[in-house]
């Protein structure tokens, strides 16, 4: 077994600060007392992380491209045989998945997805007091009662969907053997066929743009009235 570099840094800093910045967002989100002013912040800068991600996901290190969830998908229904038949045996130890597997893939871009309407969603909201979401001013009030019903709904589907992460995590950690949490804070798997494995580096374009623009888009809401 040969330990490669499937996960760079900006991939793991990214999915940890979304990790850290998510859950705080539902803590405060959903307190009994008035994190408001923190929830707004939090969430403004869970956007600018997410933008960073999404733009990485097209300039950045090789297992990280969305470009590879499509190729993924075509092969969904011959990895869950597989993961049926592992599943079924005596000893379930597998070489590693490098990359994400197709289902792996499935969440995370719902993920994306939901993530990005629930944020898009607050910037239309309000509290009905004293705080306005910046784009408020900027849509009819039909609109306004939709992107306000999505806000109140989207947190327990995301809050679903996490957990189902997390299960999925802990399924291939302990019946696969699979150390996937470990290589999300190192970024190595191990592989027993290491010549044909793509070598992945840290494109510094893809850097620079991706954390670029999600820092300017931070500092633009930090700026904007509401």
């Amino acid at each position: 077994m040969k330990s490669v570099l499937v996960w760079d840094w900006p991939i793991r800093v990214l999915h940890w600060l979304m990790v850290i910045l998510f859950l705080a967002m539902v803590i405060t989100g959903k307190s009994e007392e008035d994190y408001l002013e923190w929830h707004v912040d939090l969430g403004y800068a869970l956007s600018a992380v997410l933008v960073a991600r999404i733009i990485y996901g097209f300039v950045g290190s090789y297992y990280g491209l969305f470009k590879h969830a499509l190729t993924s998908f075509k092969h969904t229904a011959s990895y869950l045989r597989v993961f049926v038949e592992k599943l079924k045996r005596d000893n379930n130890k597998a070489e590693n998945e490098l990359g994400h597997n197709p289902l792996g893939w499935l969440m995370i871009l719902s993920l994306v997805l939901i993530l990005s309407i629930q944020i898009v969603s607050g910037l239309f909201s309000t509290d009905d007091i004293f705080w306005y979401g910046p784009f408020y001013d900027y849509a009819s009030e039909e609109w306004l009662s939709t992107f306000a019903k999505i806000h109140g709904i989207l947190p327990d589907v995301l809050i679903v969907l996490v957990i189902l992460h997390i299960a999925a995590v802990l399924l291939h950690e302990i019946c696969f053997k699979e150390r996937i949490v470990i290589a999300m804070i190192h970024g190595r798997k191990d592989t027993a066929s290491s010549s044909h494995t793509p070598i992945v580096k840290t494109p510094r374009i893809g850097v620079v743009l991706s954390m670029g623009v999600g820092l300017l888009w931070f500092m633009w809401l930090l700026f904007l009235p509401n």
